[in-house]
């Protein structure tokens, strides 16, 4: 029985890692697409390349969304004038502020099957105390100390309901 638990949650945590990587990966679609047309709505040059950097960074937690702005703000200077760059920094902040506060928690909540509030708390408390990994790492480990938590539930009320069987029998 034990080697079926372990297999089981082994399994089932494999399971939330992929699941989560696989929704940071079409969060960074979802940025990088929303970077590169309004990029392309401003007439910045480069756009649709710098909206694929801006969304591959922003699957780095915190600085990869800063650096990508950076690098592309001095790209966008030397291509387009500090205007052109000031405006576009200003919506790719606007984008990423969106991105990290709405978009990218429902499409992990919803993958994970955990409320956006949790994805946001487990960034801000993994980030708090354990830095960059422990902010990539908060929300499936949230995910899985959530399946763990609703299997001792279940486990304890399915015991409480044998042993109400146990006592109506005799």
């Amino acid at each position: 029985d034990t080697y079926h638990s372990i297999a089981k949650y082994s399994r089932k945590t494999n399971e939330i890692f992929c699941n989560f990587l696989a929704s940071q990966l079409l969060d960074a679609i979802v940025m990088g697409t929303l970077a590169s047309i309004a990029m392309s709505i401003m007439g910045v040059k480069y756009a649709i390349m710098l909206g694929i950097f801006i969304g591959l960074f922003n699957m780095i937690p915190y600085f990869g969304a800063i650096i990508a702005v950076v690098i592309s703000v001095f790209i966008t200077i030397l291509t387009g004038g500090v205007p052109q760059a000031v405006e576009m920094a200003i919506v790719v902040i606007i984008l990423q502020q969106i991105d990290a506060n709405i978009i990218n928690p429902k499409i992990v909540g919803e993958s994970l099957k955990i409320s956006p509030l949790i994805v946001i708390l487990s960034v801000t408390i993994g980030g708090a105390y354990f830095g960059i990994m422990g902010m990539f790492l908060a929300v499936p480990i949230s995910a899985v100390l959530k399946l763990l938590l609703c299997d001792v539930i279940e486990y304890n009320y399915m015991k409480k309901e044998k042993d109400k069987q146990i006592d109506k029998s005799l």
